[in-house]
C-alpha cells in the first residue's frame, strides 16, 4: 500500500481539482458545451440530433461537424442529472481524473524493467494531477481532453500488445473511439500508434502475426480497417471534410509584402525562389510549432494565447515546473540510447503539429496532448532529483506547492472577474428571466453569436418539437446561426421596437437599449439588467406589458 501513497494523492487531489464546482465555474457555457449538451438532451429524448438525423456519428451542430462521441458520453449524466452545466461539464472531469491514472500505468508499462518504475509513473501521475493546463481543460465540456485519455489508453495497450499481454481489441477501440471524439485524432492517434510501432517494430510484428493467425484476431483488425476507412472517407469527402479543410492554415495563401518587393528590387527569379507562396506557408507552420515550446506559453502569459485557453496572468504550467522538466530532460540525456527515451521525445514532439496546421495562431486546445509527455518528463525530474539529493529534493517541492497555491488561487479566485466574457456568461442569467414568462414572445441580440442553443438549453426545449422546424441557415465556409425558434426570434432590435411592440421580452446590448431609454415607461412590466463579476453591463432585459 505504501508504493502507492503519491499515486492517490494524485489521483484525490486531481479529482478535487477538475471536480470542485463545476456547475458555476467555468462561470459560463461555451457555444460548443451548449451544442452538445443539448444534442444529448436531444438523444436521450428522441434518439436524434437537433436536427433530426438518427444516432449520428458526426453531428452538424452549428455546421462546424463535431464527431459525436462526447454527446454520447453526455447522455448518462443528463439522464440523471438533468440538462445542467454540471451534467455536460461531468464526463470531461472523469475523462481528466482517468487521465492520470493513464499516465501511471502507461508510464509504469513503458519503464517495467527499471527498478524505480513505480515511483516514476506516480511523480508523472502526480505532474498531471496539478497541472494548470490539464485542469482547466477537464473542467469543461472539451472533447479534446477525454480524446487525450482514450489515445493515452489506446498507447498502454498497444505497449502492452507488443510485449504479449493483452489482444489487440483494446488498443482497437480505444483507436476507434478517439476518432470519433475530436478533430486531430486523425492525425494524432495514427502518428503516435505509428511511433510506438516503429520502436518496437519486432515485437509489434510477431504478436501481429500471431494475432492474424487466429480468426477472432482477424475479425478485429479486419472490423477496425474497415471502420478507419469508412470513418475517413466520411470526413474526408463529406461537409465536415469541407469545413475542416477551410480551417487549414494550407488554404491561406500568404502574399508577399511590398516592402519585400521593394528590397529584392520586384526580382521575378529571388521573389519565386525565396518569398514563394509554399516558404511562407511552411514558415507560418514552423512557427506556430516552435511556439508551443515557448517559455512565454508555458511558464507565463503570452501575446496571443486565448484567455478562454489559459489562467490568466499565468502560462500552461506551473513556473517551477521548468526545474522538473530540466531535470527530466537531465534523465533523458543521460539515457538517450534507451528507446523509450527517444520514444518519449517523439511523442512530445509531434503533440503540437495539429495544431500547427490550422489557421488560429496559435491554441492551447489542439496542443492539448502536450500535457502528456511533459507530465511524465517532469515526473522523470522529479526522480532525478529525488535520486540527487534527497533534501534538494524536498525544498524545490516546498517552493514547487507554494506556486502551485498561487497558480490555483488565481484560477479559482481572480479568473472568474477576467475570463467571464470567453465563457459567454450571462446567457443563462438572461433566459432565466425569460423563463418568468413562458410562452411570450423573445427578441434576443444575436450580435454574441449563436443564442438559440442557449434558448434551447436554458428553456429544455422540447427536442422533438425543434426537429420538425428546420430554422439553420448555413454560414458556408464558416458555422451558421438560427434566427427563429418557436416564439423565439434572434436577431438585432432597437429601442423603438421596444416601446412599440407589446407582450414581449427583449433580451440585449447597450446598443439595442442605450443609456437614454426610459426605463420608466408606462409600458414597460418588468426590467433587470446582467453584468459581468467585474461589474460591467452585459445584458438589459425587458418585458413590456400586453
Amino acid at each position: 500500500m505504501k508504493k502507492y501513497v503519491i499515486l492517490i494523492i494524485a489521483l484525490v487531489l486531481g479529482f478535487y481539482l477538475r471536480f470542485n464546482n463545476i456547475a458555476v465555474f467555468p462561470n459560463g457555457l461555451t457555444w460548443d458545451e451548449a451544442a452538445l449538451g443539448y444534442n444529448a438532451f436531444s438523444i436521450l429524448k428522441t434518439g436524434r440530433d437537433e436536427f433530426g438525423k438518427f444516432l449520428p456519428i458526426i453531428f452538424k451542430s452549428f455546421g462546424d461537424y463535431k464527431p459525436g462521441l462526447y454527446v454520447y458520453l453526455a447522455v448518462p449524466s443528463i439522464a440523471i442529472f438533468g440538462l445542467t452545466e454540471f451534467a455536460v461539464r461531468l464526463p470531461s472531469v472523469l475523462f481528466g481524473t482517468l487521465a492520470i491514472f493513464g499516465v501511471y500505468l502507461f508510464v509504469k508499462e513503458l519503464l517495467e524493467k527499471e527498478k524505480w518504475a513505480n515511483l516514476i509513473a506516480s511523480f508523472s501521475a502526480l505532474a498531471l494531477a496539478i497541472s494548470p493546463w490539464h485542469v482547466m481543460f477537464s473542467r469543461g465540456a472539451w472533447e479534446v481532453n477525454v480524446f487525450c485519455t482514450l489515445l493515452l489508453f489506446g498507447l498502454y495497450y498497444l505497449l502492452r500488445f507488443i510485449k504479449g499481454k493483452s489482444s489487440v481489441l483494446p488498443t482497437i477501440l480505444f483507436a476507434c473511439a478517439s476518432l470519433i471524439c475530436y478533430q486531430a485524432a486523425k492525425f494524432l492517434t495514427p502518428a503516435n500508434y505509428l511511433l510506438i510501432i516503429i520502436f518496437y517494430w519486432k515485437d509489434f510484428w510477431k504478436n501481429l502475426l500471431n494475432t492474424v493467425k487466429t480468426k477472432l484476431g482477424l475479425v478485429y483488425i479486419g472490423l477496425s480497417i474497415v471502420f478507419m476507412i469508412w470513418f475517413a472517407f466520411g470526413f474526408i469527402f463529406g461537409p465536415a471534410g469541407n469545413r475542416l479543410t477551410s480551417l487549414s492554415i494550407f488554404t491561406y495563401k500568404p502574399g508577399v509584402s511590398l516592402e519585400t518587393k521593394n528590397t529584392d528590387n520586384g526580382n521575378p527569379l529571388t521573389l519565386s525562389l525565396f518569398h514563394n507562396q509554399t516558404l511562407l506557408s511552411t514558415q507560418l507552420v514552423i512557427s506556430r510549432y516552435t511556439y508551443n515550446f515557448s517559455p512565454e506559453v508555458l511558464f507565463y502569459e503570452g501575446k496571443i494565447t486565448t484567455i478562454r485557453g489559459h489562467i490568466p496572468e499565468g502560462g500552461m504550467l506551473n513556473p517551477l515546473e521548468f526545474i522538473w522538466l530540466v531535470g527530466g530532460l537531465i534523465f533523458i540525456a543521460q539515457n538517450i540510447k534507451d528507446k523509450n527515451s527517444k520514444l518519449l521525445i517523439a511523442i512530445l514532439l509531434v503533440a503540437p503539429i495539429p495544431a500547427s496546421l490550422t489557421l488560429a495562431e496559435f491554441s492551447t486546445v489542439r496542443a492539448l496532448f502536450m500535457t502528456i509527455p511533459l507530465s511524465i518528463i517532469s515526473g522523470l525530474g522529479m526522480y532525478y532529483f529525488w535520486k540527487l539529493s534527497k533534501p534538494v529534493f524536498i525544498v524545490v517541492s516546498i517552493i514547487y506547492s507554494i506556486t502551485f497555491l498561487y497558480i490555483f488561487d488565481l484560477y479559482f479566485v481572480h479568473a472568474p472577474a477576467k475570463i467571464a466574457f470567453e465563457f459567454n456568461y450571462g446567457y443563462k442569467q438572461a433566459i432565466e428571466f425569460y423563463n418568468k414568462y413562458p410562452g411570450k414572445r423573445l427578441v434576443m441580440t444575436d450580435v454574441l453569436g449563436q443564442p438559440y442553443i442557449y434558448y434551447l438549453f436554458y428553456t429544455k426545449y422540447d427536442p422533438a418539437l425543434y426537429q420538425k422546424t428546420d430554422h439553420f441557415i448555413d454560414g458556408g465556409l464558416d458555422v451558421g446561426r438560427v434566427e427563429k425558434v418557436g416564439n423565439a426570434e434572434f436577431h438585432q432590435f432597437s429601442s423603438s421596437d421596444v416601446l412599440t411592440q407589446k407582450d414581449t421580452v427583449f433580451i440585449g446590448l447597450e446598443g439595442n437599449i442605450n443609456n437614454k431609454f426610459d426605463f420608466s415607461s408606462p409600458v414597460i412590466q418588468d426590467y433587470q439588467t446582467v453584468n459581468y463579476p467585474n461589474g460591467d453591463n452585459l445584458f438589459r432585459m425587458i418585458k413590456t406589458k400586453p
